[in-house]
């Protein structure tokens, strides 16, 4: 094997690491588009899937499910139980009465006085302002505020109470004495709120003294002419053991439901799973279509949302993997000439690297100005003169440059050009483009007896170059040389192989 093919170092093809990175770097357009298309087709993926997830629970409608009278009655209490156990998770997630720390309640309190008042009318207005703020309808009118926190009116309603406080007898002699006097009677009562902080509490309370202002105007209408004045407000922190007692028993009915509701379903069988999941599925798509405020359904369009985008991010870096992994194999496999690196470590031939930039209409003006300096500096120029070299050193006066392909326009100019020096030392070169197609060339390479191989990576293949090689060594064709063309996106970059003379 090595004595037939001498011109080799060794039959085995080394993979450039850094020429494999600087393609792939030259393609960063075709692996972003791959990148992007395989995020696409993935975050749909993964948003198909969270609704497929979601719509788990449905039936069959078609087929008809038939369950003894028991059997329905444990299917619509834990249908009861799931719907109070997700009612309660709700709750505890937004109320911030459930959240605060009982043990450093933040309060605001307001002192209100009504007076300029008959005292027949006095009971009727002071029960309206407190009816006002106890049964939710301060509530509504802050939640119309711009400035009020967007929450529930129930969570909202819990946060603010309104009371009197019971006075001893002296007093109540007093009030009647004014009564018997028909005189103008006064009375007082508090409105309390609650918040996270002290800040917060006190920005609920001075929202609430404007509703209640606004609210006054109302009451004078409907109940007789008063006088409504806030005494004071003052801010406190104390410790609320009502609250901390009311906080355990909401988070401790919350695990024993869920502790019931489990094992009621493990009890259920087939049938029975099937028409608790349709139910409840179909019970958390009503409210999702009939409510406003805190549904599960913008919840679950958030988790679809925040699956996609990690369904995208995965499928753009597994997109850019698959584009690397699938150029590495075709990199690996392909016969192809891929650099004269390559030809250098596979070949016994001395390369000259060179370098051209072909731009549009300069392309073929600056060819031999851009075929540029190879690793020792050359230029076209020295290239060319150790090609005629060579020619002189083996009394070569007739070449023929040789390619397997048909010749770009640039390529075709660079031999000429060396054609043209090569002249200049009665050394005259002809070019032959694609032989393989023209059985009459060969008989004039015989002729000719020297040849000036041409290769193109991307093109030119080494069985090729093994196949052309054996038929010279068999027809006693010698090997003046070969010139390389390296094919790029911008343009044709020429590299010269300057090669030892081989006879057969």
């Amino acid at each position: 094997m090595e004595k037939e093919y001498f011109w080799k170092r060794t039959e085995e093809t080394e993979a450039d690491a850094a020429d494999i990175l600087y393609r792939l770097f030259e393609q960063w357009r075709q692996i972003a588009v791959c990148a992007v298309a395989a995020a696409v087709i993935l975050g749909g993926f993964g948003w198909i899937k969270s609704q497929g997830d979601d719509k788990g629970y449905a039936l069959d409608t078609s087929q008809e499910i038939i369950l003894t009278e028991e059997e329905e009655r444990a299917v619509a209490d834990a249908v009861r139980l799931e719907q109070e156990t997700r009612d309660l998770e709700i709750y505890l997630d937004r109320s911030v009465l459930m959240q605060m720390d009982a043990y450093h309640k933040s309060r605001n309190i307001m002192l209100y006085c009504i007076d300029h008042v008959q005292i027949q009318e006095l009971q009727a207005v002071t029960e309206s302002y407190l009816n006002f703020v106890l049964n939710g309808g301060a509530a509504d009118k802050l939640m119309e505020l711009d400035s009020a926190e967007k929450t529930d009116k129930s969570c909202l309603a819990e946060l603010i109470t309104a009371y009197q406080k019971t006075y001893s007898s002296p007093y109540q002699v007093i009030a009647g004495e004014y009564a018997e006097g028909n005189l103008d009677a006064q009375s007082i009562f508090y409105v309390e709120t609650a918040g996270k902080n002290s800040s917060d509490a006190e920005k609920r309370a001075l929202e609430l003294q404007k509703v209640i202002e606004k609210y006054s105007i109302e009451v004078q209408k409907n109940t007789g002419s008063h006088r409504l004045r806030l005494l004071n407000s003052m801010n406190s922190v104390t410790c609320d053991s009502s609250l901390q007692s009311q906080q355990r028993d909401k988070k401790a009915l919350l695990t024993s439901n869920k502790t019931n509701l489990k094992l009621m379903t493990d009890a259920f069988n087939e049938k029975q799973s099937a028409v608790y999941k349709k139910t409840v599925y179909e019970e958390q798509e009503d409210e999702q279509e009939h409510t406003e405020e805190f549904t599960a359904g913008e919840t679950s369009k958030s988790e679809k949302l925040k699956n996609s985008v990690k369904y995208a991010v995965f499928g753009f870096a597994g997109g850019i993997f698959a584009y690397g992994a699938v150029y590495l194999c075709w990199y690996i496999l392909s016969d192809a000439v891929k650099s004269a690196g390559e030809l250098k470590r596979r070949y016994c031939f001395p390369v000259y690297e060179g370098s051209t930039e072909s731009d549009g209409k300069k392309q073929n003006q600056g060819l031999l100005k851009a075929v540029g300096q190879d690793a020792f500096a050359q230029t076209q120029v020295q290239v060319m003169n150790r090609i005629r070299l060579t020619c002189l050193n083996q009394g070569i006066t007739k070449l023929c440059a040789v390619s397997d392909f048909s010749l770009e326009e640039c390529e075709r100019a660079w031999l000429e050009r060396v054609g043209r020096g090569l002249e200049e030392q009665n050394i005259c070169m002809e070019t032959a483009e694609n032989v393989n197609a023209d059985t009459e060339v060969w008989k004039r390479l015989i002729k000719t007896g020297n040849v000036l191989m041409v290769y193109r990576t991307g093109t030119t293949t080494h069985r090729e170059i093994d196949d052309a090689m054996t038929f010279y060594t068999e027809n006693s064709i010698a090997v003046a040389g070969a010139v390389v063309f390296l094919q790029k996106k911008t343009g044709l970059v020429c590299e010269s192989l300057n090669l030892h003379r081989w006879r057969g």
